[in-house]
């Protein structure tokens, strides 16, 4: 199959902990398979400048040089963040600059960006501290979760090792476009990738492949690949397969559910060399409102060194 370049929105602040997904993004791809946007929002003018006082020569002036000053800080950290992305390998060819003056929330314009430019997933450090108000301050899961719902959203954190993925499963679509999502992002990487289901009433973890699913759970009293929330395995089997995923690259794995879903995923994913984690998140209250207390956020907030990737 023709691996495809990917696209992928890095939104940047200046800061160094937002180019900390760039190592990511080397491990995961050859660099001539990807192409980055870089985008930074600069701050608008303040109130001042659009009174009636800004309409004399000085305060003109004034705007004049702000405006300057503020071109000048947008070229430096664009030259920076392009010097590190070329330290890592990446072509000039394949890095696109974007600014534009915000107007609204940065996560709110960073999404609506991802959507005008069709990009396959915005990519963000977990935790970075920025200047700019209410976006990268803290963990940007819940601003980026309310409005990034038609592009993926990557967190990184620490060492990131893509070459072991698991896609958590769940009976519900948003596992399976989690799941699309992840089969066009890996196919054309050697990445070994795990379904993984929490059952209750499961002593241990089990895992086999999945042409080999019903035998396997033929000793489980009441589990089936055929019913239920296993046939949802199954079909994200089918959708790896077709983007050119060898069996031998797919293991299906049920682990025991005892109650705390969010820290027995993390746990066996941390056991397992998992770097990569993806989650289809949706909430029929609404992201805003019930996102406290879902497994998405309870992950979110406590993973390390993975990434994880979310698909709404």
């Amino acid at each position: 199959m023709e691996t495809l370049t990917k696209c992928l929105l890095l939104p940047i602040d200046g800061t160094s902990e937002s180019l900390r997904p760039i190592a990511f993004i080397s491990r995961l791809y050859p660099v001539s398979e990807v192409s980055l946007i870089l985008c930074y929002f600069s701050p608008p003018p303040p109130p001042v400048y659009f009174s009636l006082a800004a309409e004399t020569p000085e305060m003109q002036k004034k705007k004049r040089d702000l405006v300057e000053s503020r071109q000048r800080d947008a070229q430096r950290i664009f030259t920076h963040a392009k010097k590190v992305l070329m330290k890592a390998g990446f072509s000039r060819e394949l890095i696109q600059e974007h600014i534009e003056q915000r107007e609204m929330s940065v996560a709110k314009q960073a999404c609506l960006l991802a959507d005008i430019r069709k990009v396959d997933a915005v990519v963000i450090q977990k935790r970075v501290s920025s200047s700019l108000e209410g976006f990268l301050i803290g963990d940007p899961a819940s601003a980026l979760l309310q409005y990034c719902l038609t592009s993926p959203v990557w967190f990184v954190e620490g060492e990131a090792n893509p070459s072991r993925a698991a896609i958590c499963v769940v009976d519900e679509d948003a596992a399976l476009r989690m799941t699309d999502h992840a089969g066009y992002m890996l196919s054309g990487s050697a990445a070994q990738i795990t379904l993984l289901q929490t059952v209750r009433k499961l002593s241990a973890p089990i895992s086999f492949h999945p042409s080999n699913g019903t035998k396997e759970l033929a000793g489980h009293a009441g589990m089936t690949l055929s019913s239920g929330r296993y046939s949802y395995l199954l079909r994200a089997a089918d959708m790896l397969r077709e983007y050119g995923i060898d069996e031998g690259r797919i293991q299906i794995t049920l682990i025991p559910e005892k109650g705390d879903i969010a820290s027995e995923i993390l746990s066996w994913c941390a056991s397992n060399g998992i770097g990569v984690v993806g989650l289809g998140h949706s909430e029929p209250e609404g992201i805003w409102s019930s996102l406290k207390t879902s497994v998405t956020r309870k992950i979110l907030a406590d993973f390390k060194n993975m990434a994880i990737w979310v698909a709404q």
